[in-house]
């Protein structure tokens, strides 16, 4: 179910951005017929259900929603301090052993990501935070999907006394104002207190739903929006798509009708307003009835209603492709960079320094780098914990991790300086000053201890830094 949400969520942050763009055109084309508008909104519903998408290079999806970068980077980040170890460590079976997976370092090498304790799962996004936000969105869709056959079979049961006026037209004193109800054998229903007159339109607009099966797509708007709850914009699209059907089925209706007619026929909208709140709590709680909705906005639509011109309906549709194609698409995907090998017998005159990078770390920008000394280390070590990323900018350094940011400083053949953590804008989580030999012999800078460290494991002369 994990990986379920996973592909809900990303399919829903990508229609966002369609979203935005279809409440922009609904703005642009005001003149335009409201079938544009449901045509638009369709074309969001097949972004929001259809997990596959075509790349191309007029996409108008951000490249972090489109390919699912940002997701994958927010599932992949660690809740705690973890250990990378490397095939030549004594303790890299052990982890395997354990069930840690192996990762390949891009040259042949492997290394495993363990908890500190070098044996356990690390704890991440996805295997701790998921699993609940995933429970959390399946008891959403589960209480929507009860709360609706519930409302939906309280309905059906006030309307078993429905009396049959005519046809597949049915009158009931449940009713407060008109609605179609039913999938297969939709049947119309009103309130016994209409008049002939309004009898008469509120028929012709029932029946034009009907005719261009209206029901079928108000019912897969509230399917999609019962999988996508927790987006905002969701909802909204399902509101806009209800009111942008009754207003293209009210211009079905009017467009044959005089100027007369269109009064009598907003005088039928009014009159069955008259319980607006009633019809909108029967619209809240079954999706299938087609109360009157908007009704301020459909009778000013309907008095102002004008025969479209042919150029807007062309520019309309123009519009609706160039959506579809740029947004229901998403953008080509880039290759990724080969992965940095860690391996700590690199010389580093095989891997030159990598420029540090401003977006990333604080302070001025550096134009030369220089290789980090054991002095350096010695110094920098008594800083303690208020070291950060931005003390080791001079220096040349290699990176390498795989869902963390770590970077490996050579020093001389016998040591080299890790630094390890979610994200350079944060403090490491280590600074390890590391045998090249045994990457299991190591000690954090910020504790202290450095050049007993450095006495203990060469032979090298050094002079301590007073």
């Amino acid at each position: 179910m994990n990986e379920l949400f996973l592909q809900i969520v990303k399919m829903s942050l990508s229609a966002t951005w369609l979203i935005l763009a279809v409440l922009i055109l609904r703005l642009v084309f005001k003149k335009a017929p409201k079938w544009i508008n449901v045509l638009l909104w369709g074309i969001v519903a097949v972004r929001l259900i259809c997990p596959l998408s075509i790349e191309s290079p007029i996409s108008l999806i951000p490249d972090f929603a489109g390919s699912d970068k940002l997701v994958s980077e927010w599932t992949d980040d660690y809740m705690e301090e973890v250990s990378v170890i490397h095939d030549n460590s004594l303790d890299y079976d052990a982890a395997v052993t354990a069930g840690r997976e192996p990762i390949s370092d891009g040259s042949g090498g492997y290394y495993v990501i363990t908890k500190y304790d070098q044996l356990g799962e690390p704890s991440t996004v996805k295997n701790t935070v998921v699993p609940v936000l995933s429970s959390i969105w399946a008891s959403g869709v589960v209480i929507l999907f009860l709360y609706t056959v519930i409302s939906y079979l309280k309905l059906r049961r006030k309307l078993d006394t429905a009396v049959l006026y005519q046809d597949n037209i049915y009158q009931s004193e449940h009713v407060s104002s008109p609605f179609v109800m039913g999938i297969i054998k939709p049947r119309i229903y009103l309130p016994f207190n209409l008049d002939g007159q309004n009898m008469e339109y509120v028929v012709a607009h029932e029946m034009m739903h009907i005719s261009y099966k209206d029901y079928w797509w108000k019912l897969i708007g509230f399917l999609i929006f019962m999988i996508h709850w927790f987006n905002p914009l969701v909802l909204l699209a399902y509101v806009l798509l209800c009111r942008d059907i009754e207003l293209a089925c009210d211009e079905r209706v009017i467009k044959e009708l005089n100027n007369e007619q269109r009064a009598d026929y907003t005088e039928a909208l009014v009159n069955c307003s008259v319980n607006h709140r009633v019809n909108r709590r029967v619209m809240s709680t079954y999706p299938l009835a087609f109360g009157e909705l908007g009704v301020k906005e459909r009778v000013k639509s309907v008095m102002n209603y004008k025969k479209p011109a042919f150029w807007i309906i062309i520019l309309a549709v123009i519009a609706c492709i160039v959506v579809a194609v740029c947004f229901l698409t998403n953008p080509p995907a880039k290759e990724a960079d080969p992965p940095v090998p860690p391996d700590m017998e690199a010389d580093s005159s095989d891997s030159p320094a990598k420029e540090v990078d401003s977006s990333f770390l604080p302070g001025t920008q550096i134009d030369e780098t220089k290789k980090l000394s054991l002095n350096d280390v010695i110094i920098l070590s008594q800083n303690g914990y208020d070291l950060t990323w931005s003390d080791f900018e001079q220096y040349d350094y290699t990176e390498t991790g795989s869902g963390m940011y770590i970077r490996v400083y050579e020093i001389d053949e016998h040591f080299s300086l890790w630094i390890g953590g979610g994200q350079p804008d944060k403090d490491p989580m280590y600074i390890y000053l590391v045998l090249t030999d045994d990457s299991d012999t190591r000690i954090d800078i910020r504790d202290g201890g450095v050049t007993e460290f450095i006495s203990e494991h060469t032979s090298t002369s050094i002079q301590r830094i007073r």
